[in-house]
């Protein structure tokens, strides 16, 4: 319910880099980065919220360390 009210807040691309920028042991799947990936070559204006979120993720702390 609270992951629901943050990711609200993040546009669908933001929330997809999340996803793939989880805390979970796995890295994420090849579709899920396939997507990523073409959303980026096809709407050029997207590459500034992937690399804001990635930004965003890579400077994240102590328990959110595999973020990175």
């Amino acid at each position: 319910r609270i992951l629901s009210k943050v990711l609200d807040s993040y546009s669908d691309m933001q929330a997809k880099v999340q996803s793939a920028t989880s805390n979970d042991p796995w890295s994420p799947s090849g579709a899920a980065m396939n997507e990523l990936l073409k959303l980026h070559i096809t709407r050029k204006h997207c590459f500034i919220e992937i690399m804001e979120m990635i930004d965003k993720r890579l400077n994240n702390h102590g328990k959110n360390w595999r973020h990175v």
